[in-house]
């Protein structure tokens, strides 16, 4: 929930360097207006790295969701310094996610302070009052105080479904994995058509070739028929044809699950990422299938490493499917025609998570449009889920391990998904984001 109570992040004394970014409009302004306040502040166009306080400007420009992250990445990597503070600045719009960012970066710099600030207009006067406050993250308000964000209290399931479920479903990244189990049960509690999208080809499954539903054992059988059959294969062409046909096997299972639930199921195959392929897609069920009511977007990927070492071409990937996705969908569909909307963001959005500064943005982001589409479609469901880590999914028996050792606990993929549906076909209105799971990136 958003709440009014600033907390101090921060002090800076009178006469303190500061260094404001020249990406932005404002810059010139703004350093003018710190001056006057009796700050020695400057614009530079790349920061020295010795300033006591760095304003990144990067995120109040026009650019690609993408571009306008890397940058203010960029940027937060110049301004690194012990004891010195690193302000974000972002826009209310278009949506934006550097609080995933500032909260990711405290994390991994705890020697430093990092802060993001929305601004809910252009005038200096907010940022300079914010600065001299000490704010934390937030949205600053035409009134210079700020608003956060912060857990609020534990949602119950809601006591009764809505009688309105929409006929036809599009759930991207949705036939593997987490999501799969989740449209599975909306399946149960909603039925109707639900359109399973996702990068992977529903791969069939080799004639003769012994069934297996683990790498290890699909790689040994491809292995064994190569050598059977005198084919020459190298071990990353029979691990690229074992995965295929994992996932096809999967795709195959999910959409069987979900005909046995007693809704009607389809694959298509789709790059959520690939704004041409979507409108064509989207144009092309619709034709078939009838108005999309109901939207729930799970695709995504990770790219782990410190912001440090991030490249520009690990973030876009990251963002692709996730931001990508969710600008291409909203651009192929009518929004207004939604009923139903679910987005699957992370607790990595909300608590930040070392090693996931791109994730926990495109989340954030994420978030922060879910937000502007339920003010912008007030009569329909829209849910942003930011979950804990699943007992599956992107999980690994690694990754398991490591959240045991931390004692987080994981969501029984069932569970989960119950969690989802409930409150997807029936939660309060007014609750758009929930977090699901412990608050486990709060120490």
């Amino acid at each position: 929930m958003w709440v009014s109570n600033a907390r101090r992040a921060f002090t800076l004394v009178a006469g303190a360097r500061i260094e404001v970014t020249a990406a932005a409009s404002l810059a010139e302004p703004l350093a003018a207006a710190l001056r006057s306040h009796g700050y020695n502040a400057s614009v530079a166009a790349v920061p020295c790295g010795k300033a006591d306080a760095v304003i990144i400007t990067e995120g109040l420009t026009a650019g690609e969701a993408a571009a306008r992250h890397w940058a203010a990445l960029q940027g937060a990597k110049a301004a690194r310094r012990d004891g010195g503070v690193t302000v974000l600045l972002q826009a209310a719009s278009p949506p934006s996610g550097l609080e995933g960012l500032s909260r990711t970066l405290r994390k991994e710099w705890p020697e430093s302070t990092c802060v993001a600030w929305t601004l809910s207009g252009t005038e200096p006067a907010a940022i300079v009052h914010a600065l001299a406050s000490g704010y934390g993250d937030g949205l600053l308000t035409e009134h210079q105080s700020l608003q956060h964000a912060e857990p609020g209290a534990p949602v119950f399931p809601a006591p009764a479904l809505q009688a309105h479920h929409p006929s036809v479903w599009l759930v991207t990244g949705g036939a593997r994995g987490v999501t799969a189990s989740c449209a599975i049960e909306l399946a149960r509690q909603a039925g109707g058509t639900i359109l399973l999208a996702g990068r992977s080809a529903e791969t069939p499954w080799p004639a003769g070739l012994p069934e297996a539903n683990d790498l290890k054992s699909l790689r040994g059988l491809l292995v064994a028929r190569s050598r059977m059959t005198g084919e020459r294969v190298t071990p990353a062409e029979i691990d690229r044809t074992a995965r295929n046909l994992l996932a096809g096997a999967e795709i195959r299972a999910t959409l069987a699950a979900i005909r046995e639930a007693g809704a009607i199921a389809e694959y298509v195959p789709l790059d959520a990422g690939d704004a041409v392929a979507v409108a064509h897609t989207i144009s092309d069920v619709q034709a078939r299938h009838g108005r999309i009511g109901g939207w729930v977007h799970g695709a995504g990927v990770l790219a782990d490493k410190l912001a440090m070492d991030k490249t520009e071409a690990e973030l876009r990937r990251v963002f692709a499917p996730k931001v990508g996705g969710l600008e291409n969908i909203l651009g192929a569909l009518d929004p207004v025609q939604l009923s139903h909307v679910g987005l699957f963001s992370s607790a990595a959005a909300f608590f930040g998570n070392r090693g996931q500064s791109d994730y926990a943005m495109a989340n954030a982001l994420l978030a922060s449009a879910g937000r502007n589409l339920a003010r912008a479609t007030p009569g329909a469901q829209v849910k942003v889920f930011h979950w804990g880590p699943w007992a599956g999914g992107m999980v690994d028996d690694t990754l398991a391990s490591h959240f045991e050792a931390q004692g987080i606990p994981l969501i029984p993929v069932d569970e989960g998904a119950r969690i989802f549906a409930t409150e997807l076909l029936g939660g309060d209105r007014d609750q758009v984001e929930l977090i699901v799971g412990e608050a486990w990136a709060t120490a």
